[in-house]
C-alpha cells in the first residue's frame, strides 16, 4: 500500500475512467492506495433506467451521494426514491441496489470503506466490455473480491 503524505484534489471530470458499459462508467477520485487505505471514492455516471444488480459486499461500507439526477434505492429489501443531495449509506453485508430511474444521465459520489474495490472494477469492466461476457470468470472475479448478487437489477417502478 502506497501512503500518501498529501492533500488529493481532483476537479470536475478528473480522474482514471473505468467503463461498466459503453454508457456507464466511473470516474475514480481516490483509491485505497492514496487514501492509506481508508476509501475509495469515485464518481458514477449512470445512464436512464440503468443500475447494477442487487448485490451484497461483506468487505465493504459503501456511501452514495446523488449529485445528479434521480434515484431509486433498494436496502434490506426497502426501496426508496432519492434526488440530488440525497445521502444513502450501505453497511458491509447488506443487499442493495441503485437505478437511475431518470431521463437523463445521473451521477453518484461513491464511497466504499475501507479502500480497496477498486480492483474489482478493473477486473470486472475488463470482461463487461468484451462480447460475449465470460460469465464463469465474472464469477470468479466476484468471488474473489467478496461480491454475491443476490437479485435482478430494480424494474423501472422498483420491483
Amino acid at each position: 500500500m502506497t501512503s500518501t503524505s498529501v492533500p488529493i484534489i481532483r476537479e470536475a471530470g478528473q480522474g482514471e475512467t473505468i467503463y461498466l458499459s459503453e454508457a456507464m462508467y466511473q470516474i475514480w477520485k481516490a483509491t485505497g492506495e492514496t487514501t492509506r487505505g481508508a476509501a475509495d471514492i469515485w464518481v458514477e455516471v449512470v445512464p436512464p433506467q440503468m443500475g447494477p444488480p442487487e448485490h451484497m459486499h461483506a468487505r465493504y461500507d459503501e456511501s452514495f451521494l446523488v449529485v445528479k439526477g434521480t434515484f431509486l434505492f433498494k436496502a434490506a429489501g426497502n426501496i426508496t426514491k432519492v434526488s440530488e443531495g440525497a445521502w444513502v449509506f450501505i453497511p458491509g453485508g447488506i443487499a442493495h441496489a441503485f437505478r437511475n430511474s431518470g431521463t437523463e444521465n445521473g451521477q453518484l459520489l461513491i464511497e466504499t470503506f475501507p479502500g480497496g474495490i477498486r480492483k474489482y472494477f478493473e477486473e470486472t469492466s475488463a470482461l463487461l466490455m468484451s462480447e460475449p461476457v465470460d460469465q464463469q470468470a465474472l464469477e470468479r472475479v466476484n468471488e474473489r473480491h467478496g461480491v454475491v448478487f443476490v437479485g435482478p437489477p430494480l424494474a423501472e417502478e422498483g420491483h
